[in-house]
Order: C-alpha cells, then sequence, then structure tokens
C-alpha cells in the first residue's frame, strides 16, 4: 500500500505524466517546464514500485528519472526533491530535452504492441461470444462499472486496486454468489481523471435460470461496494443507467439468480 496515498492521487498523477512526456517528445523541454517536472518526478518517487513494469510514456519517464535525474535528487525538510534541477545550465537542459526525444521510437513501438494486443483480445471476445450465441438459445447479457468513491479515490493506488480485481475475478471463477449462472465474463481495467482506477465489466449468464440484467447489475455493483472493496467501492449500473446512490429502490429489491428461497439476499 503507498503510504502518501490519502494525499496523493495516483492515476491523475500518471495520466499526468503521460502528458508531460508527450509533450516533451513533442516540443522538447524548456525551462519554464521545470517546476512542472520536478512536481512530478516528487510525485513519481512515491508511487514508484520496482516491483512494476512501466511503459510507453510512463516507461520512458521512469527511464529518465532514473538513469539522467537520480543526481538531482536531494534530502530536503525530511523528505527527497528533485529541486536542485531548477539550476541547471541551459546546455544540460538541452540534453535532458533531446533524451526525451531520441526515445519516441521506443514509446512508438510499446504503443504499437499494446494496440495489437488489444486488438488480438478484442478478436478472440468476439468469437468466444459468437460462439456462445450460436451454441445456447437462452443467453443473458450484464454490464456494470465497478469504480471508487470520489472521497475514496486518494486511498486507492494500484497494489490494492490489483487486489479487488483478484478477489473479484476468484469471485466469477467460482460462481459465488452473483455470479452463480454465469458462463463468461471479460473486463477492462482503466484509469481516468475523474473515475480513478475502474473495471469495465462483461457477463453473460444462462438466461434460462437468470431473467434480470439490471438487478444482476445492481447485485454485482453492490458486492463490489460492499464485500471486495469495503465500502471504498462505487459501481454504475448501464442497464438502469444509474450510479450506486441512484441505483437502488426498495420497490426493485427483488431476488434474482438464487435456486432456493433458503438462500436468497435483497441487493
Amino acid at each position: 500500500m503507498n503510504m502518501n496515498q490519502n494525499t496523493l492521487h495516483e492515476p491523475n498523477l500518471i495520466i499526468e505524466i503521460e502528458s508531460f512526456t508527450k509533450t516533451t517528445i513533442e516540443q522538447g523541454l524548456q525551462r519554464n517546464d521545470l517546476p512542472r517536472l520536478i512536481k512530478l518526478l516528487d510525485g513519481f518517487e512515491r508511487i514508484y514500485s520496482c516491483n512494476h513494469s512501466y511503459s510507453d510514456y510512463l516507461g520512458l519517464f521512469d527511464f529518465i528519472a532514473e538513469f539522467e535525474f537520480q543526481n538531482f535528487k536531494k534530502f530536503k525538510d525530511g523528505k527527497y526533491s528533485y529541486e536542485s534541477l531548477l539550476k541547471v545550465s541551459d546546455q544540460l537542459l538541452d540534453y535532458f530535452s533531446w533524451q526525451f526525444q531520441v526515445h519516441k521510437p521506443k514509446v512508438d513501438s510499446d504503443l504499437r504492441q499494446y494496440k495489437h494486443r488489444v486488438k488480438r483480445r478484442l478478436e478472440s471476445l468476439k468469437k468466444h461470444v459468437e460462439d456462445l450465441f450460436n451454441h445456447y438459445s437462452r443467453n443473458l447479457v450484464v454490464r456494470v462499472d465497478l469504480k471508487y468513491r470520489a472521497d475514496s479515490q486518494n486511498r486507492v493506488d494500484i497494489e490494492i486496486f490489483n487486489k479487488h480485481v483478484r478477489t473479484l475475478r476468484n469471485r466469477m471463477a467460482n460462481k459465488d454468489k452473483c455470479f452463480r449462472n454465469l458462463k463468461f465474463n471479460a473486463w477492462c481495467l482503466e484509469h481516468a481523471p475523474e473515475g480513478g482506477y475502474h473495471v469495465h465489466l462483461f457477463l453473460i449468464y444462462d438466461g434460462s435460470t437468470s431473467t434480470y440484467d439490471c438487478k444482476l447489475a445492481r447485485w454485482v455493483g453492490r458486492v463490489w461496494m460492499s464485500e471486495i472493496t469495503e465500502g471504498l467501492g462505487y459501481y454504475w449500473n448501464c442497464h438502469t443507467r444509474k450510479n450506486a446512490d441512484e441505483d437502488l429502490e426498495v420497490r426493485d429489491m427483488i431476488v434474482v439468480n438464487m435456486e432456493s428461497s433458503q438462500e436468497e439476499q435483497n441487493y
């Protein structure tokens, strides 16, 4: 867990680093860019983990931070900072600018590989879904987006998010609770400035035993909120087009997807 997570929005920082690196590749590094660079280096220092692998724009930023900027990291006021970069010579500034630009082919290669992997996975997903619908006459598609509450996003770093996703995947694999009668699942993991880390979840249930798509999506969302993330989570029901606060109505609290009345749960 990131010890600084209460004051640092990790997804926002990553997006800002990617944007800064892309702009620097295109336009070069100017002296008036240094305060922002220092802010990003200080932030990246707080979220960096040797257990993670970084690629494309973030990978280039990590590479340059390690091999070019480490000598500028100084201990001040109880923490490390890169403030001494403000005093670099014009010659060194040009060199740093060149370092960003000369590695553009590696960034482009990483992005091409990523797009190729995404395309290949989408083709595989399409084939699996088509086979499922060709094989079975009754299938129920459920879509739900799993997020984090706005007031808890600063408390969720990539390690916590990964832990929650692993728990979610285990629940789906074991067909636990709201995932009973599940035939197929797919997910997309993303991060965004407003939504932080989040999951786009695509589920296909046995349509002969499960018939309420909006209520299954709601149930999955409530399990994510209360059980998997222990109150940190939030969700968007793609079938009712409502968020977690608006989605649960007393008149809609009916039981779905359970075979025995003894096992029924309200959600």
